[in-house]
């Protein structure tokens, strides 16, 4: 029930969905072949092939440099390696170094580049000599030597019938050219893992982690570190075969480096490719880089650096390390025939593709308000105007970017949206210590002989670790902490009581010791609080000196999500939700029609029509005249579907109450009253829309139809939407 949905057939020419539906049915037979999995009696060579379809050079050879060729897997061993690898996942964190992120839940991608970003950033203000390596391996799933997995596998202690399980998989699996509809004569395999099955990246994070492991042996022989604040010789970073390796330059420890890497290559069969591989010196002389480039035997680069799709730089980015994210917003543009679309479709896409596009670049980076306008124009733009250029803007981009409920469109709000994510690093801080963007963080930033916890770290550091700390006050408001033993508590800046301490204070009368933990504070009363007290200070000093503290760790939790857990979208609710009210119209969004028909009348519910006095005021001169009644006068929304007699016979003739059309408000406040599953709600939705057809096509494109051909059109119109919802 794992697997995936929507995935092209095996050789068999069943999907994945076929056994989830006919469960009941195959049951009986997939747990016998389990059965003889398990005893290692099943022949799976007959079932574990792929077609490889090549593609033909001479109609498509500009594609052949870009697709690899495809392989589809017979659905059994796929089953069996998804079952396999849902066994391995949970053990998975505590087997792999941290160094490595790729693959192992509750480790992050972005995670590597901000460790890679702040060791950066370190090396560049210091005086200690070392360099970073960008190591590249050749084609490093399909490398990996079998001999070298299993032995790997037999030393960290998987048991012996589960290293068979994955003979069993591997061994048997061979491949056939798939020509013209004939298959050719297979041909065995024998190293590599398939890429696309569930079980190989969990293999080739535990193949590839011996790399880390060969890398801490040798630490231990160098007793040089990369710094004074980084105590290890080596930093290793890895996301699956994505590699970066920080090294010291003093002693023999390029040397060993170089060797280590020979070594690993030979052993596990992964190569690495020289002439990818390049290197960036820190506070080297010029006259010493052509002895590294001799031993790391790899060309010489410089910042920013691409690494895993990001600028990899020591200082604050400018806009031209930003200009990569903007030009691929835009750049989706070109491929969407907008003037196919209506603009429900267009908001469709740009909220799926165009506001998810940013969120990789937000996880690490506080993005430039150009940057951030400049994406903004682009969604915009499509939104109102498509690739033609033209159209208005109809409703306020910031009530564009509310939640539905709220009024708006539901857009993402780029500047909240990177705020919520970045406080998952300050998050990080005090759940997950042993993570190691918080070992490197303690490193760098925590206070030298103080027990004091993250918010009271060293304010110098990098670029981004004062942008941390600027978002210090959403972390406050954010989250409370259950009392314990008080010690990673701080006094003055936590929520431990009900309230921040802090905002008690007046700038003229800020505490003496400002970082002090709970625990600290009832120790050295007078200290923290200096004399003399005033009413709220003595209020705190009685009702502190009740506490009562234990030996159990203090307990921090998310205030805005129901586990106490840290996660963007709850704090993203929480900042673009505060002093709001709910659109009292919410409820549009619910009727069994078309989105098209959904976002006009979100758009009439903002009175945001063009109707000729919403052009007027837009400084667009148009004639006067109401199409439908044929009365010279302004037209407006309310009178153009509750006042003009055309509308009103229509409404009529639906059986609609006059009392319940006195204007679009009422109108549109029955409507949402009306049941989701009351066909009449649908009605008066549609017959509101051909009302609005019907004028632009008298305006527009010089034809009218009869009230009974309106009625007639929009009972049949709503009765499809209606079933079809």
């Amino acid at each position: 029930m794992g697997l995936a949905d929507n995935k092209s057939c095996g050789p068999d020419g069943f999907p994945n969905e076929f056994l989830k539906v006919n469960w009941e049915l195959v049951k009986e037979n997939l747990l016998s072949i389990f059965a003889a999995v398990y005893n290692l009696s099943l022949d799976l060579s007959q079932s574990n092939l792929a077609h490889i379809i090549l593609l033909p050079k001479e109609e498509h050879a500009s594609l052949l440099s870009q697709f690899r060729p495809i392989s589809i897997i017979c659905y059994l061993p796929k089953l069996i390696s998804k079952v396999l690898s849902n066994r391995v996942a949970p053990y998975l964190p505590a087997l792999i170094s941290n160094s490595q992120t790729g693959f192992i839940h509750g480790r992050l991608i972005s995670e590597n580049f901000i460790t890679a970003r702040e060791i950066v950033s370190h090396l560049s203000v210091g005086f200690d000599s070392a360099v970073l390596l960008k190591l590249d391996f050749r084609k490093a799933f399909d490398s990996v030597t079998w001999p070298f997995l299993f032995q790997v596998l037999h030393w960290r202690g998987f048991p012996s019938r589960f290293i068979d399980w994955i003979k069993m998989l591997l061994t048997t699996s061979t491949s056939s050219i798939l020509l013209n509809g004939v298959v050719g004569t297979p041909f065995q395999h024998k190293r590599g893992l398939r890429q696309g099955d569930p079980l190989s990246p969990s293999l080739f994070i535990i193949a590839v982690d011996v790399l880390s492991r060969m890398i801490q042996s040798v630490s231990m022989s160098i007793q040089f570190p990369i710094s004074s604040k980084l105590s290890a010789p080596f930093h290793l970073l890895q996301y699956a075969d994505d590699t970066l390796l920080f090294s010291t330059t003093k002693g023999k420890a390029l040397q060993s480096l170089s060797m280590v890497l020979q070594t690993f290559s030979k052993i596990s069969g992964i190569d690495i490719n020289w002439m990818k591989t390049s290197f960036v010196p820190f506070n080297i002389d010029s006259n010493d880089i052509p002895r590294v480039r001799n031993i790391l035997n790899c060309t010489q680069a410089s910042l920013p650096l691409d690494y895993l799709g990001l600028p990899l730089t020591s200082k604050r980015p400018d806009r031209a390390c930003f200009q990569k994210l903007v030009d691929k917003v835009t750049s989706k543009l070109a491929g969407w025939k907008s003037p196919l679309l209506s603009r429900a479709g267009r908001i469709v896409l740009a909220s799926s593709v165009l506001s998810s596009i940013p969120v990789f670049f937000m996880s690490v980076f506080q993005l430039p308000s150009s940057v951030v306008k400049a994406i903004d124009k682009a969604r915009r733009n499509f939104i109102w105007q498509g690739n033609t250029g033209r159209g208005l803007p109809l409703l306020a981009w910031s009530r564009v970017c509310l939640p539905k409920v709220l009024g708006g469109l539901g857009l993402l709000d780029l500047r909240l949206q990177n705020i919520s994510l970045l406080l998952r690093w300050i998050w990080r801080l005090y759940a997950q210590p042993s993570s190691m963007w918080s070992t490197i963080s303690y490193q760098l930033f925590a206070k030298r002989n103080a027990n004091i916890p993250p918010l009271g770290w060293n304010r110098n550091g990098s670029f981004f670790w004062k942008q941390l700390l600027a978002l210090r006050l959403y972390f406050q408001i954010s989250t409370r902490t259950e009392l314990h033993n008080g010690e990673t508590t701080l006094f003055w800046f936590n929520n431990w009581g009900g309230a921040f301490l802090s905002f008690f204070q007046s700038s003229a009368a800020i505490p003496f010791r400002q970082w002090v933990t709970v625990s600290q504070a009832l120790d050295s009363w007078f200290d923290v609080v200096p004399a003399p007290m005033s009413q709220t200070q003595d209020w705190i000093f009685r009702s502190s000196r009740e506490l009562m503290l234990t030996q159990q760790p203090d307990k921090l939790f998310w205030k805005w999500s129901s586990d106490g857990i840290y996660s963007s979208s709850s704090v993203y609710r929480a900042l673009i939700c505060a002093g709001k009210t709910r659109f009292r119209f919410h409820n549009l969004w619910r009727l069994r029609t078309p989105p098209t028909v959904k976002t006009f009348l979100f758009l009439l519910a903002h009175d945001r029509l063009l109707t000729q006095y919403q052009l007027t005021r837009r400084n667009i001169f148009v004639q006067h005249h109401c199409h439908l009644c044929q009365v010279d006068l302004l037209e407006t929304a309310e009178h153009l579907f509750c006042e003009c007699p055309f509308s009103l016979n229509l409404w009529l003739k639906l059986g609609i109450p006059y009392a319940n059309v006195q204007g679009t408000n009422q109108l549109l406040a029955h409507l949402c009253s009306l049941d989701r599953n009351d066909s009449l709600s649908t009605r008066i939705a549609t017959a509101v829309w051909s009302l609005w057809l019907e004028r632009n096509n008298r305006i527009f494109r010089n034809e009218r139809r009869t009230l009974q051909g309106v009625h007639d059109w929009l009972v049949q119109q709503a009765a499809f939407f209606f079933n079809f919802s």
